[in-house]
């Protein structure tokens, strides 16, 4: 059942927009070059030795899949509302679709990845057999906040507002533009405390765009992420039930 929700997401997406592929490039990449831009004109530092275009295109393809994936996941069911209403099979799998869809994208946003890679001559070492279980968490992370805010915003659809608010925030403080080491007091610390932080500088260290894998903290934000899934089916149960009654 997951495989083809997933194949029907998947094909709905290329069918929508003939130039899916490229527009799921360009995103990345033009917000890159006007970064990169900015950085060059500027002379304003990043924290970080490796090539800023490599650094920024890294933490944007990691940061658009979780924000796309829990977004979808979020809204997914009422998107589904009315398969939900005419079939009966495991509800938790509507949520579970866009995790798994917007994997194809993220795959798909590697290879300008790793022509830049080649391109600046950039040595990856033994840590790129951590980056699947990476992708897992982040993967993990966007489930359990997407199935939490599904369920939550059946009963008050403000909850919508608030994961895109919520969201749009994270951007700036989960060291997408820049690196954590430059800060320092309060900041560093809102940055420590929050794991989509750890995912990209451990999606970073994978690729060897940014220092040494940082295993601590990415420990940290698996145990976040296993409590997001918790709470997400906590509050998917408590309204499992009235479903198709509440949508």
């Amino acid at each position: 059942m997951l495989k083809r929700m997933v194949k029907r997401e998947i094909q709905t997406k290329f069918d929508d927009m003939k130039l899916s592929v490229l527009w799921n490039l360009v995103r990345p990449l033009s917000v890159t070059a006007v970064f990169s831009l900015f950085k060059h004109a500027s002379g304003a530092t990043t924290g970080e030795t490796a090539p800023y275009p490599i650094f920024i295109y890294s933490g944007l393809i990691i940061w658009y899949y979780f924000t796309d994936a829990t977004q979808e996941s979020a809204s997914s069911l009422r998107k589904d509302a009315g398969m939900i209403k005419k079939v009966y099979f495991p509800r938790l799998i509507i949520p579970a679709v866009p995790i798994v869809s917007n994997l194809i994208l993220l795959g798909m946003a590697f290879l300008p990845l790793l022509i830049m890679m080649i391109a600046y001559g950039v040595k990856i070492s033994w840590t790129v057999l951590l980056l699947p279980l990476v992708i897992v968490q982040c993967g993990a992370l966007s489930l359990g906040v997407g199935v939490l805010f599904a369920s939550i915003s059946l009963r008050n659809r403000d909850f919508e507002q608030l994961l895109s608010l919520m969201l749009y925030i994270g951007l700036f403080v989960s060291c997408v533009y820049f690196s954590p080491n430059l800060f320092q007091g309060p900041i560093a610390l809102l940055i420590k405390i929050n794991p989509m932080a750890a995912t990209l500088q451990s999606f970073r260290a994978c690729l060897g765009s940014t220092g040494t894998f940082p295993i601590l903290w990415w420990l940290y934000a698996v145990l976040v992420s296993v409590g997001s899934i918790l709470m997400g089916l906590v509050a998917f149960n408590s309204v499992e039930k009235e479903l198709a009654d509440r949508l």
